[in-house]
């Protein structure tokens, strides 16, 4: 019986170790989930003078309507840090939760950490002009997948409007990429300096999706590389070569393409790609007002009015 009570406590006290040493609750079952599965987080950054009424009524939003998100308020950068590798789905940032350019650099940090997917920000503001101005200088590249509000002015409805449309929609304005077969030349990052020949299939101030013409090389997810366009050859008066850092986002399943995301842009390099854009806008176009045109012509029920304008073009 001794035997029988001893084991029966050794038994007893393996148990009680065992439970507690694994995690409980939302972090064992995070932990745990395939990472498809895995949470989805709504941060809020608040600043120290941030209303707090405001936060009560964000989570109450949060509740009602996006139950199956976990909605976390932060008061620090160090806060905010901590659920980088979290799968964040919307920022809301208080751009007073510390100096404006130090908030502005940790939400980029947050943001070169996510790899499936943009996370689009919502900045809570009572200087629009002024984080208008610091957004340029140290977040330009995300600019289509991030929104401002003006606080306190703006109504709950609004505010909540703007929560709703970055959770289901990504504020909608992904950049649209025009068709291109624009010869490049690019380098992979930490592996030597040869220069593969490539071209870009399609190409926005997002990104591009780029493909390789050497029979040897196969793209691999998160690479880092430096693409080199013929400037020149596009923008009159520019210098030979226009170097952009890339990451790639996904590949293709022939490995031979891959659509990639822009990086480290800096407000020159920005402009530059502004004027590539602008021009293979204006060739777009062109080249479609030109296939109007010759269809007009070879249409042989088009007014002849019409076809008498087109040709004296």
């Amino acid at each position: 019986m001794a035997s029988d009570n001893n084991s029966s406590k050794s038994a007893s006290s393996g148990e009680e170790l065992k439970s507690k040493s694994k995690p409980t609750g939302d972090v064992f079952d995070y932990l745990q989930a395939p990472k498809k599965k895995r949470r989805s987080f709504v941060i809020l950054a608040a600043g120290p003078t941030f209303d707090s009424e405001t936060i009560f009524s964000i989570q109450k939003f949060m509740r009602t309507y996006f139950p199956k998100l976990a909605f976390v308020t932060v008061r620090s950068i160090e806060e905010l840090l901590k659920y980088s590798m979290r799968n964040i789905v919307l920022a809301i940032v208080d751009d007073q939760l510390a100096s404006r350019v130090e908030t502005l650099r940790s939400i980029r940090r947050l943001k070169e950490q996510k790899h499936e997917a943009p996370l689009p920000t919502l900045f809570l503001t009572n200087d629009s002009a002024g984080l208008i101005a610091d957004y340029q200088k140290e977040l330009p590249v995300w600019h289509e997948v991030d929104e401002y509000v003006m606080m306190p002015e703006a109504q709950r409805h609004t505010l909540f409007a703007k929560i709703k449309s970055g959770l289901e929609s990504k504020y909608q304005r992904r950049a649209r990429r025009y068709k291109t077969s624009i010869p490049v030349t690019f380098q992979v990052l930490d592996s030597g300096e040869h220069r593969f020949k490539g071209v870009i299939h399609d190409f926005s101030l997002y990104g591009a999706l780029i493909g390789s013409v050497e029979d040897g090389h196969r793209f691999s997810a998160k690479d880092q590389i430096v693409v080199h366009f013929p400037l020149s050859q596009m923008i009159k008066g520019k210098p030979d070569v226009f170097r952009a850092s890339a990451r790639v986002r996904r590949v293709l399943i022939t490995g031979h393409k891959a659509g990639i995301s822009w990086e480290h842009l800096s407000e020159e390099k920005l402009a530059i790609m502004t004027e590539m854009l602008t021009t293979l806008v204006d060739v777009t176009l062109a080249k479609a007002a030109g296939a109007s045109r010759a269809k007009l012509l070879s249409d042989p029920n088009a007014p002849a009015e019409e076809s008498a304008k087109i040709k004296d073009r």
